[in-house]
């Protein structure tokens, strides 16, 4: 989901710390990643945020002689936007340019699990649910679509009836922590949208899954 093209021109100075500009768009680089957070995580322990403008645009120093990981702050919380790539900024280094690609308007639930051929959400999914809580009530005005997914076992209209089913508990469970129902619809796609071959039981597995996309 999350890809990164690092375009890094770093000029000498004296100074202490290096002046870097990220400019962050989708992956086509037709709309800007506008008012998104971001956050640089060097391997020293250092840490800074900063947050893209109107223009997809964010400023930010950080400290010389370390290497930097990034990550954006999305609906289900903090992801790699930086694709597992890291930059490192050398001692004298003045002022860079990252260009960042992502789409951040889908993501899969990874980590929501349901009893075999049921609706009802196991306990080992609160982790991703409450991080999608606090997601959707910082996003405030955003909009949202869980979306069920299964693989082809059990035929057409078992598996159209059980993606409703549970996308619409995870519809139920957001809405019990406080999300207004009107942000949120639930939408069962059965087995139309596979992301994985149904012949593989590695397949089978990767096409049972909860997402939520934005829809506004």
């Amino acid at each position: 989901m999350n890809k990164l093209l690092l375009s890094l021109a770093i000029f000498a100075s004296a100074a202490f710390s290096a002046d870097l500009t990220i400019r962050a768009t989708d992956y086509n680089q037709q709309y800007a990643q506008r008012y998104k957070t971001i956050v640089l995580k060097g391997r020293k322990g250092t840490y800074f945020e900063t947050k893209t403008d109107g223009n997809g645009i964010a400023r930010v120093q950080v400290s010389e002689g370390d290497i930097y990981s990034f990550w954006c702050d999305g609906i289900t919380g903090e992801f790699d936007c930086g694709f597992g790539n890291t930059l490192a900024v050398q001692m004298g280094a003045g002022s860079g340019t990252w260009e960042i690609y992502y789409d951040d308007d889908r993501f899969e639930l990874k980590g929501v699990n349901f009893a075999t051929g049921k609706a009802d959400i196991l306990p080992n999914s609160t982790k991703i649910l409450e991080a999608t809580v606090k997601g959707l009530q910082k996003y405030d005005t955003v909009n949202v679509e869980i979306s069920g997914h299964t693989d082809i076992v059990g035929g057409l209209e078992y598996n159209e009836k059980l993606s409703q089913a549970r996308a619409e508990a995870v519809r139920n469970y957001l809405i019990r922590k406080g999300i207004a129902e009107n942000r949120i619809r639930a939408v069962g796609y059965g087995y139309s949208r596979p992301r994985a071959d149904n012949k593989t039981e590695n397949g089978r597995a990767q096409n049972r899954r909860i997402e939520i996309s934005i829809v506004n």
